[in-house]
């Protein structure tokens, strides 16, 4: 038995000497072991993008939006959004995701999972201003657009709103403070005049967008693109 119990705290520690990462208060296990792993591995395989466009970032909300280049034309986008995904795992990802792509302006769509899975909005806010010091570190001219999360019929009906709304303040905030963030809030695309979700732009879940959903919130998304991205020559 004592033998049994020694070989289990080896194994153990073996894996804690892969590593960990230290996020705001949170130990999460490395990229080499997260269930993102395999997805986001994928985009080391795809064409690089040329340098100096606008790159999405994210969670499902944008990863599927496969109409995304062609709404969003002419503006260069390259999407990088990966399903499910919360502010640590963008944090956690930033190399693979962001570092290669070289862009000019990073549209971010996170933190909706962060609130379904009842993260406190104080946390959300924390970690996103750590991947904002990733991207100032990286490159200080990135721009960052920072978009709002979609008060949806799924966050009202699992009364969420409340988190939505306080992470939203939080990113106006952030742009305000923090030179080159901005942000733009979709949801009166969303929403009806009585400020209630449009449940038809919404497929069966009540989270996510439909085509006609999407469609709508380009008409706010793409003008703040345009506004917030300055074309640039890159060195090679």
């Amino acid at each position: 038995m004592r033998s049994l119990r020694l070989n289990v705290l080896c194994a153990l520690g073996f894996l804690i000497s892969l590593g960990t990462n230290y996020i705001s208060g949170e130990t999460i296990t490395t990229a080499l072991t997260n269930k993102y792993s395999a997805e986001v591995a994928k985009f080391g395989h795809l064409v690089a993008p040329e340098p100096g466009g606008i790159l999405l970032v994210g969670s499902s909300t944008f990863r599927r939006w496969t109409n995304a280049v062609i709404d969003l034309a002419p503006l260069p986008v390259t999407n990088r959004a990966f399903g499910g995904s919360q502010t640590s795992h963008q944090l956690m990802f930033f190399d693979q995701v962001v570092a290669p792509c070289r862009t000019q302006l990073i549209v971010w769509y996170c933190g909706s999972n962060d609130i379904k899975g009842k993260k406190d909005p104080k946390e959300v806010l924390v970690r996103t201003e750590e991947w904002l010091d990733k991207v100032k570190k990286l490159d200080p001219s990135i721009q960052v657009l920072l978009v709002s999360i979609h008060r949806c019929p799924q966050k009202r009906k699992d009364g969420q709103i409340e988190g939505v709304d306080a992470v939203n303040r939080g990113y106006q905030e952030l742009s305000r403070k923090r030179e080159g963030v901005f942000y733009v809030d979709v949801n009166p695309a969303l929403e009806n005049a009585k400020g209630e979700s449009k449940e038809e732009l919404y497929v069966a879940d009540g989270l996510h967008l439909n085509i006609e959903g999407y469609h709508q919130m380009v008409t706010l998304l793409k003008p703040a693109m345009e506004k917030y991205w300055r074309k640039k020559e890159v060195n090679p």
